[in-house]
């Protein structure tokens, strides 16, 4: 039992040493953020519109005008940012899928930068009241999201699902709005893996 023992723990460091190395040779991501941003035509439900154009973000608008974590994106070294919101005009009661979607990425000089960045991110989300952590899979080099619900005035029951996740010094943010039950995680993961294969394209 104990050779059993040190043999899968010997087994664990040596995945994990693979794992670390594999994160630190990928290469930096050196394109406009506003080339990863969710297209229209990723969205695979029909009737959005482009609420808030594919732009160039500062620290401030990447960070929801949060000063705490504006100053903390700039120390850790962001370069640039991009963000877009899209929405549909469907009733929320019957609504399938979500209805609102923001996106916004954000590029640093490191990965160490991007993941100490992301890092005080997941800290943040999950301190959300009501907040419940929900696993991604496999997405990026690390991913958190989490859901939170809330009932609007209407007396119907909305869902926030926030989707982070890091590409090398890249950090990614989506977030889908609408009816819960009818929204679900799997809407932001389909959307973050094309943005993925975005960023990890030649």
């Amino acid at each position: 039992m104990a050779r059993t023992t040190a043999g899968l723990f010997a087994c664990a460091l040596l995945l994990s040493a693979c794992d670390s190395s594999a994160s630190a040779s990928q290469p930096l991501r050196t394109g406009d953020p506003a080339h990863y941003l969710v297209k229209l035509t990723d969205l695979p439900s029909p009737g959005f519109t482009i609420i808030t154009p594919a732009h160039a973000a500062d620290a401030a608008e990447l960070a929801g005008n949060n000063a705490t974590r504006a100053v903390r994106l700039t120390q850790e070294g962001v370069q640039a940012g991009a963000a877009v919101r899209y929405f549909r005009a469907i009733d929320l009661a019957t609504a399938n899928g979500p209805i609102d979607v923001v996106n916004t990425v954000e590029r640093f000089a490191t990965a160490s930068g991007a993941g100490a960045a992301y890092l005080a991110d997941v800290k943040d989300l999950d301190s959300v009241t009501g907040a419940a952590p929900v696993s991604t899979g496999g997405l990026g080099d690390e991913a958190h999201a989490v859901s939170v619900v809330r009932t609007a005035a209407s007396g119907i029951q909305a869902v926030q699902i926030t989707l982070e996740w890091r590409v090398a010094n890249v950090v990614n943010i989506i977030v889908v709005r609408g009816r819960y039950g009818g929204t679900r995680l799997d809407d932001g993961l389909v959307l973050a893996h094309r943005t993925t294969t975005r960023e990890l394209a030649p």
